[in-house]
C-alpha cells in the first residue's frame, strides 16, 4: 500500500476572541523569533492590540505594500540573514499571499491570521498574484496554524464576505468538473478531498434563505467552509477540488482586465454559467439554486453588477476555453460555441 505525506494546518481556531490563542500557538510551534507581516490599515486596527500578548517573543514587523512576487522578494532581501522560526501573516488576501511565499522562502512555519473572509486562500497552499496585470498562482507550503477571530473579521466590508460566499459555492461546479475529468479522461480523483470541498458549499446553499453573513454564527459557517476548502487543496496538493471552469472564467476576466468584480464575485457568476452547462449536458447541475442562493445573500448575479457587458462576458468565456488546457472541465467536455454561451447568458439572466 502506498502512502503520501500531506502537510495540513496543525492548529485551527475559529471563534470569538481566539486571537488570544496566538501566544499558545507560537509556543507550540517553537516560534520564539518570527516575522510579522501586515498592511498599514490592519497594523493600526489590529496589530497594535497584539503588542502586549507578544511581549515574550522576539519579532520583526514589516508592511506589505502590494500582492506581487516582487514584494515578497523585497521582504526576503530586507530580512537579510534573519533565521525566522515562523512568518505570521495578519491581514487580507494580499498579506496572506505574500506571507505564504516569504514563509516558503525562509522554510519557516506559516501562521495565518485572516482579517477578511473573501476567499479560500486563508488555509490553502496557493498564493495568487497579478504580474503585469495577469493572474499568477504559486504553490507554497500551507499554514501550520490558522487563527480566525470572528470579532476581527466581522468588521470587514460586507462585500468581501459575500465574495467569500461566492468563492466557497464555486466548489459546487469545480468538483463536478473534477468528477467529469475522472469519468471522461481517467484523471485521479480523491473522494475525501472532494467531499471536504463541496459539503460546506452545499450546506451554505441550503441555508441561503436564512443566511445573514453579518451574524457571527453564519460568519462562522462561512469561515469553516473556506478553511475546509483550503484544506482540501492541501490534501491533494492541487487546487483541483476548488478550481474548475468557473475559475478559468475569472482568470480570463483578469487577463482581459474587464469589470470591477472581486475574485469571489467573478467565480460566482462563472459558477452559474458552468452549473447551467452541467445541468444541460449531464443532468447534474442546478444553476437556479446557485443563482437564488447568491441573490439571498445580496451577491451579484448579473454582469452589469460587476461592470461587465454581455460582449465582455462572451469574450472571457471564449478565452477561458484556451486557458489551462490540461485542467479538464465542462468547457473541454462540451466545447460550447459563442452562440451557446449567448443562450446561457440569456437563460440565466446574467447578461
Amino acid at each position: 500500500m502506498r502512502f503520501k505525506t500531506v502537510d495540513l494546518p496543525y492548529h485551527v481556531y475559529i471563534g470569538e476572541n481566539v486571537i488570544q490563542k496566538l501566544p499558545k500557538v507560537l509556543r507550540s510551534l517553537d516560534a520564539g523569533y518570527f516575522l510579522l507581516l501586515t498592511d498599514e490599515i490592519v497594523k493600526n486596527l489590529v496589530v497594535v492590540n497584539l503588542k502586549e500578548m507578544l511581549s515574550e517573543f522576539e519579532y520583526n514587523l514589516m508592511i506589505v505594500e502590494s500582492a506581487t512576487m516582487e514584494e515578497a522578494r523585497k521582504i526576503v532581501l530586507k530580512s537579510g540573514f534573519a533565521d525566522y522560526d515562523a512568518v505570521v501573516g495578519v491581514g487580507g488576501g494580499k498579506v496572506l499571499d505574500v506571507s505564504k511565499v516569504v514563509a516558503s522562502e525562509f522554510n519557516a512555519t506559516l501562521i495565518s491570521i485572516p482579517t477578511t473572509a473573501s476567499h479560500d486562500g486563508i488555509a490553502s497552499p496557493v498564493a495568487s498574484f497579478k504580474e503585469n496585470g495577469k493572474p499568477v498562482s504559486i504553490s507554497t507550503n500551507p499554514p501550520s496554524a490558522v487563527v480566525a477571530d470572528l470579532n476581527i473579521i466581522k468588521n470587514c466590508p460586507i462585500r468581501l464576505l459575500r465574495s467569500g460566499y461566492g468563492d466557497l459555492i464555486s466548489n459546487l461546479s469545480s468538483v463536478k468538473d473534477w468528477q467529469l475529468a475522472r469519468d471522461l479522461v481517467g484523471e485521479d480523483y480523491n473522494e475525501v478531498a472532494a467531499s471536504i470541498a463541496v459539503m460546506p458549499a452545499q450546506l451554505m446553499v441550503s441555508k441561503a434563505e436564512q443566511l445573514d453573513l453579518t451574524l457571527l454564527p453564519h460568519l462562522l459557517m462561512l469561515l469553516r467552509g473556506l478553511i475546509m476548502s483550503g484544506v482540501a487543496i492541501a490534501l491533494v496538493g492541487s487546487s483541483r477540488p476548488a478550481s474548475g471552469a468557473e475559475h478559468k472564467f475569472s482568470h480570463a476576466l483578469d487577463y482581459l482586465g474587464y469589470g470591477n468584480g472581486t475574485h469571489g464575485e467573478q467565480v460566482a457568476l462563472g459558477t452559474i454559467i458552468m452549473e447551467y452547462l452541467h445541468e444541460k449536458h449531464y443532468g447534474r447541475g442546478d444553476w437556479e439554486l446557485v443563482k437564488t442562493s447568491l441573490e439571498k445573500v445580496h451577491a451579484p448575479t448579473t454582469a452589469k453588477e460587476i461592470g461587465l457587458t454581455r460582449e465582455q462576458v462572451i469574450e472571457a468565456l471564449m478565452l477561458a476555453m484556451k486557458l489551462r488546457k490540461k485542467r479538464f472541465t465542462i468547457l473541454e467536455a462540451v466545447k460550447p460555441t459563442k452562440e451557446e454561451f449567448e443562450i446561457v447568458l440569456e437563460k440565466t439572466g446574467i447578461a
